[in-house]
């Protein structure tokens, strides 16, 4: 039988370096789709009622460490669940841009003492922009982001109900993400500057909320949520991103969103 919803769990929406009980962007797809890793995504999988053990798949946005620190936690978790009799170990997916995947995987086994076989615990899908990908759930189609790393801007289209989730990553203002995103249930953006622009810091390329509420409002989506940012800036980063996008929220930790079906 064919799932009822497409659900999105955020487990992060903080910026580099989160406080105390928040974790840097990541988020959960139906509870089995890991979008980047934060500082601890697998401990916060836990926190929400989920579990690594049940990940089919890791898409990482791009390799910096805000976005990726997280991932020898996950690895280290379903191995060792293995070991101790708790489920049979299968290889996690990961699914990256090719700008230092080698270089964060290979570090991140060589961080755990990983000498067996790679091939037990994971395997490496190296997607350039503009690439796509077919899961037994969703069809993923990615283009290029603007940001001081090579990343991608995901783009999930459900198979069982329609609905479309982009995520842009880490970008400054980048129009070609626009008819990439365009018509998507939900668009999750970086708003790094909170209510501001970028302005005349365009060295570290990222957004603020009135960039990511154009991206928006041009693409014609359902939902904005802004994350990638301090406590301090989200409120008035919703507000300075509703002056131009009405439907804008900034998601809690743990909060999951139900996309509306298309089918």
């Amino acid at each position: 039988m064919a799932r009822a919803k497409t659900t999105v769990t955020f487990l992060g929406t903080s910026a580099l370096i989160p406080t105390a009980g928040h974790d840097s962007a990541s988020f959960l797809i139906n509870g089995k789709y890991l979008v980047d890793t934060g500082w601890y995504a697998g401990i916060k999988m836990l926190s929400y009622g989920y579990s690594p053990l049940d990940l089919e798949h890791l898409f990482i946005t791009h390799w910096h460490r805000d976005h990726t620190v997280g991932l020898p936690q996950i690895i280290f978790y379903r191995r060792a669940a293995a070991g101790q009799g708790m489920w049979e170990l299968k290889p996690l997916p990961i699914v990256g841009p090719p700008a230092r995947f080698d270089e964060i995987v290979s570090g991140a086994l060589a961080f755990l003492m990983y000498t067996e076989n790679e091939a037990d615990v994971l395997t490496r899908t190296v997607l350039e922009p503009g690439d796509g990908l077919e899961t037994d759930d969703f069809t993923v189609s990615t283009c290029a982001c603007r940001h001081t790393l090579q990343g991608l801007v995901y783009r999930f289209t459900d198979k069982a109900t329609g609905a479309v989730l982009a995520f842009t990553g880490d970008t400054a203002y980048h129009p070609p993400i626009i008819e990439h995103v365009r018509g998507a249930e939900l668009l999750i953006h970086d708003a790094t500057y909170g209510p501001e622009r970028e302005g005349d810091r365009p060295i570290i390329q990222h957004s603020g909320a009135p960039e990511a509420a154009d991206i928006a409002k041009a693409a014609e989506v359902k939902r904005l949520a802004l994350i990638h940012s301090s406590p301090g800036r989200q409120e008035a980063a919703v507000a300075a991103a509703r002056e131009t996008f009405p439907n804008t929220f900034w998601p809690e930790d743990g909060q999951t969103v139900e996309l509306e079906p298309r089918v």
